[in-house]
C-alpha cells in the first residue's frame, strides 16, 4: 500500500524476516525505501537546506538508544527541518491516548533484545489497517537527525522511526511537507475529521467551547491552525505574539478556572517544534499564571519552560487562529451529534472504494457548459429504513464521510457531494432525465468544494432511499476516492451502476440487402473476404446507399474480421459481411446522434448512454476499460474505433456465455471478463 509497493507482504513476512537477520547476524536494508535521495524527495534531488544527508543508524548517532524512554509523551515528539509540523502535532495528539498509540506504534520491538534495524508501525490506510516495515537508517547532517525526534532525549527514536514509516506511506518526506494535522490523525486512529472555520469570527457558533469539551470528553481529537496570510510563500512566520501563521497546533487540554470573580475558559496548546510560546495573556510567564493560587497551577499543570505547550484564553484563541480541527474516534462525536445528546450508539458503517476517471467518471460539478457531464459521477444509494430510537421527528441519521486517497500530499482535488432522495427505488444511475421524473432533490449536500483530504457531513432524514453524488469541482480531473455511510440503524446501500447485458441489438431496421454483384466483385472465386476486401466492401455498400463512406483502416477492417468470423474461417463469407454492414448501420446512427458537430467523434462520457440505446449497458469497469484503451488524450472515440468497441465487446460476451461454466471464466465476473478483453 505505501508508494514503494505493497506492505502486506511485508505485514506477513515482518516477524519472518526478523528471524532470518538475526539468524544471519545482520541488519536489514529496506529496498522499498532505501537510505539514499529517492527516499528523501520525490526527484531524488537533496533537499535544498542540506549540503549533503547522512543516513545512520540509531546506533551510530548514540551510544544506547532506545525506542522508548519512560514510556510515551506528547513531548517526545519535536519537529525536525521538514514542514510536517501537522503531522507531528497530530501524532502529539494520539499520544496523550495510550492504548491509541500502542497500535500504532508495536511495544514487540527495542534496540537492546534481538536486534536486527528492521522496525515495523501500523497505519489506518483508507479503511484498514496497513502494517509499514521500515530498516532504520535516518537522515542526519553527519551528527544529528534532521527530521522529527525527541529533542529533550536524543536516545529516544520512536518519533523519528515513526516519522520515517509514514514518509514511506506517503512515497518519500518531501510527502510530508505541508498537510492538515487532522488527517495525520485520522491515519493514525482511523477516525472522521470534522473542520471549523473561524476566519469569518461572526460565523463562529456560540457555544463553540462547549462543543470542544463535550468532543474532548468524547476522546476526540484536536488541533488549531494559523492560516498564511496574503501571498506569502514561506513555510511559517512568526508573529509579535509567540504564534507562527502557516503553522499546526496540538490542543491538549481544556480548563475553566476563577480569576477575579470570573470563569474563564482556557485552551491548552503545544507547538510541535517543542518550543517557542505564545506570549499573550495566560502564557507561562503572564501576569495571570502568577497570580493563579497552586492549587490552580497544578490543576492546569504549569511548567514554566520553553516546552512548546502553553495555556492561552478561548478569547484569544477566537482572535488568532483559523481553523479547529477535530478528529472523532467515534459518530456519536460529531458536533452535531453531540449538540442533540451524547448517547453511545453502535453505528452501522458501509465502506467504498472508487475514482474519478477522466473520460467516465470524472463529470465535475455541473457547472456550464459541462452539465450533463455531472451525471457521469459514481452514484451510491443509501435505502433508511428504521427511525432513530430517540428522535421523535420520525428521521434517520446518515453521516456521510468523503475521503480523497491521495498519496503524496500532492494534486489534492477541490471536491464535495450531493444527496438526492428517490420517489421510486432504481438500480441504474441517475441522469439529467430521470432526476426530474423520479428524483426529489433535496438541498443536501457537503457544502463548498475544498481542497480538504476529508468531507463529512451529518444529515437527518426521512426514511426513503437517497442517491449521493460525490464529485470535484472542474471535470476530468482524476482522483481515486473512499466513501464512508455511518447509519444508526441498518441500512442496505450499493453503487448504481449499468449491468452489462445480452449483446447489442442491430439498431434501426436494416436497409435493403446490397446485392451479391458487389460481394462478389470485392472477393475471389472462393467466396471469401479479408480485410482489404472488406474496406472495399463497405465504401462500396455507403456510396451505394448515398452515404458518407466511413474512413475504415486496414488494420480496423482486420480487427473486424477477427471479431465477425464466426466460424473460425480467417474471413467473412457473404452472410458474415452482411451481418457486419448491418451491425455498422446500427451502430452508427446511434454514433451520428451522439456527433451533434459532425466531427467524427463523440466525447467519451457519452458513451454509456449509447451502448444503452443499442441494448448493451455496460459498467463503469468496462467503460473504464474502454475509454483507457480507445479513449486517448482528448477523450474521444472515432465511429471506426466505436464500432470495433461493440463488435469486440458482443464476440467477448458470446464466449463469456458459452465458457461460463468452464475453468477459464469461472475466476472472473463477467465484468472482470470483459474489461480484461479490452486490453487484448
Amino acid at each position: 500500500m505505501s508508494a514503494r509497493g505493497s506492505t502486506s507482504r511485508r505485514n506477513r513476512e515482518y516477524h519472518t524476516l526478523k528471524t532470518e537477520l538475526l539468524r544471519a547476524n545482520s541488519l536489514f536494508v529496506d529496498p522499498e525505501f532505501p537510505p539514499n535521495n529517492t527516499s528523501l524527495t520525490f526527484n531524488g534531488q537533496t533537499p535544498q537546506a542540506f549540503a549533503k544527508v547522512v543516513w545512520k543508524r540509531p546506533t551510530d548517532i548514540v551510544r544506547n538508544p532506545k525506542l522508548f524512554v519512560r514510556g510515551v509523551s506528547r513531548f517526545d515528539l519535536d519537529q525536525g527541518s521538514l514542514g510536517d509540523c501537522w503531522f507531528i502535532a497530530g501524532a502529539a495528539v494520539v499520544a496523550t491516548h495510550g492504548k491509541l498509540i500502542e497500535r500504532v506504534v508495536p511495544s514487540d520491538q527495542d534496540f537492546d533484545v534481538d536486534y536486527a534495524g528492521i522496525f515495523h508501525f501500523n497505519f489506518w490506510w483508507y479503511g484498514k489497517w496497513t502494517e509499514v516495515v521500515i530498516d532504520d537508517y535516518l537522515p542526519t547532517d553527519g551528527f544529528r537527525l534532521i527530521y522529527g525526534r525527541n529533542r529533550e532525549q536524543p536516545d529516544e527514536f520512536w518519533p523519528s522511526l515513526l516519522e520515517k514509516a509514514y514518509a514511506k506511506l506517503r512515497g518519500c518526506y518531501q510527502g510530508l511537507s505541508g498537510g492538515k494535522l487532522d488527517d495525520a490523525i485520522i491515519d493514525l486512529t482511523g477516525g472522521i475529521s470534522e473542520r471549523i472555520d473561524m476566519k469569518n469570527k461572526s460565523d463562529i457558533p456560540n457555544n463553540l467551547y462547549n462543543l470542544m469539551w463535550k468532543c474532548y470528553k468524547m476522546n476526540s481529537m484536536l488541533g488549531a491552525s494559523i492560516n498564511l496570510k496574503g501571498s506569502d510563500s514561506r513555510r511559517e512566520v512568526e508573529l509579535t505574539n509567540g504564534l507562527f501563521m502557516g503553522h499546526a497546533y496540538s490542543i491538549t487540554g481544556l480548563a475553566t478556572v476563577p480569576y477575579r470573580g470570573m470563569n474563564i475558559q482556557l485552551v491548552r496548546l503545544r507547538n510541535p517544534w517543542g518550543r517557542d510560546e505564545w506570549k499573550g495573556d495566560w502564557s507561562d510567564r503572564s501576569d495571570q499564571m502568577k497570580s493563579m493560587s497552586q492549587e490552580v497551577r497544578k490543576q492546569l499543570n504549569i511548567v514554566v519552560r520553553n516546552d512548546g505547550e502553553f495555556w492561552m484564553s478561548y478569547h484569544d484563541l477566537l482572535l488568532n487562529f483559523d481553523e479547529i480541527q477535530l478528529c472523532h474516534l467515534q459518530p456519536d462525536a460529531l458536533l452535531e451529534e453531540i449538540s442533540i445528546d451524547e448517547r453511545q450508539q453502535a453505528w452501522q458503517i458501509m465502506v467504498y472504494h472508487d475514482a474519478w476517471i477522466k473520460g467516465v467518471t470524472a463529470g465535475g460539478c455541473g457547472n456550464k457548459p459541462h452539465q450533463d457531464l455531472y451525471w457521469r459521477n459514481p452514484q451510491f444509494f443509501v435505502t433508511l429504513k428504521d427511525v432513530d430510537d430517540s428522535d421523535r421527528s420520525d428521521k434517520c441519521t446518515l453521516i456521510v464521510s468523503l475521503v480523497e486517497k491521495e498519496q503524496d500530499n500532492r494534486g489534492r482535488v477541490a471536491m464535495a457531494f450531493d444527496i438526492y432522495r428517490l420517489k421510486k427505488s432504481q438500480k441504474k444511475p441517475l441522469d439529467g432525465d430521470s432526476v426530474s421524473r423520479n428524483a426529489l432533490h433535496q438541498g443536501k449536500s457537503s457544502g463548498s468544494y475544498e481542497f480538504y483530504r476529508e468531507k463529512t457531513k451529518r444529515f437527518d432524514l426521512s426514511p426513503g432511499t437517497y442517491v449521493v453524488i460525490p464529485s470535484t469541482f472542474y471535470p476530468n480531473v482524476e482522483a481515486q476516492f473512499m466513501l464512508r455511510f455511518f447509519s444508526e440503524k441498518p441500512a442496505e446501500s450499493g453503487v448504481l451502476d449499468e449491468e452489462s447485458g445480452p449483446g447489442p441489438s442491430t439498431g434501426p431496421p436494416p436497409v435493403e440487402d446490397p446485392t451479391k454483384a458487389i460481394f462478389r466483385r470485392c472477393t475471389k472465386e472462393d467466396g471469401k473476404m479479408y480485410a482489404r476486401e472488406l474496406k472495399k466492401f463497405l465504401s462500396e455498400l455507403t456510396i451505394l446507399e448515398h452515404k458518407e463512406p466511413i474512413k475504415f483502416s486496414t488494420e480496423t477492417c482486420r480487427s473486424l474480421v477477427t471479431l465477425m468470423d464466426r466460424n473460425r474461417s480467417g474471413a467473412l463469407d457473404y452472410d458474415e459481411a452482411i451481418k457486419a454492414w448491418k451491425e455498422i448501420q446500427g451502430f452508427r446512427a446511434v454514433f451520428n446522434q451522439s456527433d451533434v458537430d459532425a466531427s467524427g467523434n463523440v466525447n467519451t462520457y457519452e458513451l454509456g448512454k449509447m451502448f444503452t440505446k443499442l441494448g448493451f449497458p455496460i459498467s463503469r469497469m468496462v467503460l473504464t476499460g474502454i475509454v483507457r484503451r480507445y479513449g486517448g488524450r482528448d477523450n474521444t472515440i472515432s465511429l471506426p474505433d466505436f464500432i470495433v468497441i461493440l463488435c469486440k465487446l458482443t464476440v467477448m460476451y458470446s464466449i463469456y456465455q458459452d465458457q461460463s461454466d468452464g475453468a477459464d471464466t469461472a475466476k472472473f465476473s463477467m465484468n472482470e471478463f470483459l474489461y480484461n478483453s479490452m486490453f487484448c
